[in-house]
């Protein structure tokens, strides 16, 4: 049951954020249902496909629907005049619940084939950052998995309590609402005070 609950609220989460990113760099609007498309569904079709699975987006019209009404709410926001507060933590506070949600069904889907830990872990890190690194790339920023550790961390987290609460039978029915929440809360609070791994730095050539 978990695993559609959090699948529907990642899609619908990325797909928002992905939306707010082209809307940001003032895409056309089939620029942004691409962005916002790519978003919502690069992370699990890569997971499936490395599983020898057909990508669920390309079988499941539900997700599609979901992100066209994503769009369309999207853009009934954006043409009332709500864009300060857009730009700003609610695309933040989609990412984080799509980074949160996603890592949940990349774990899910690992125990689900009888993967192990190292498994389970990137399958949680891939499918909650696949959407985001791509959402990025097409939009020209720097991925912010790739400047922010603390947010690929917290999907490898999420994947280690995920796997570590199935092979303890700890409170299935309750374990995976406290992680999302948890992993929630902890992104934004990354977010908020700016926690990052330390950057390399050198000499230039």
């Amino acid at each position: 049951m978990w695993f559609s609950v959090f699948d529907i609220i990642g899609t619908v989460a990325f797909a928002y954020s992905g939306f707010v990113a082209g809307a940001r760099r003032r895409l056309d609007l089939l620029g942004v249902v691409i962005v916002a498309y790519l978003t919502a569904s690069a992370g699990g079709a890569l997971s499936q496909v490395l599983l020898g699975e057909v990508p669920r987006i390309l079988t499941d019209e539900l997700a599609a629907g979901l992100i066209l009404g994503t769009v369309i709410v999207g853009l009934v926001l954006h043409w009332t005049g709500i864009r300060r507060v857009e730009r700003r933590w609610t695309f933040v506070a989609a990412d984080a619940i799509g980074l949160a949600a996603f890592a949940l069904t990349g774990a899910s889907l690992a125990l689900g084939h009888g993967l192990g830990m190292f498994g389970t872990t990137l399958l949680a890190f891939l499918t909650a950052v696949g959407g985001g690194l791509l959402r990025d790339s097409l939009i020209g920023d720097v991925p912010v998995v790739l400047r922010s550790g603390f947010y690929g961390i917290i999907a490898v987290l999420v994947g280690l309590a995920v796997f570590a609460c199935d092979r303890l039978a700890l409170a299935p029915d309750v374990a995976p609402v406290v992680i999302f929440a948890g992993a929630v809360v902890l992104r934004l609070i990354a977010h908020a005070r700016d926690w990052s791994l330390p950057v390399l730095t050198g000499h230039e050539d």
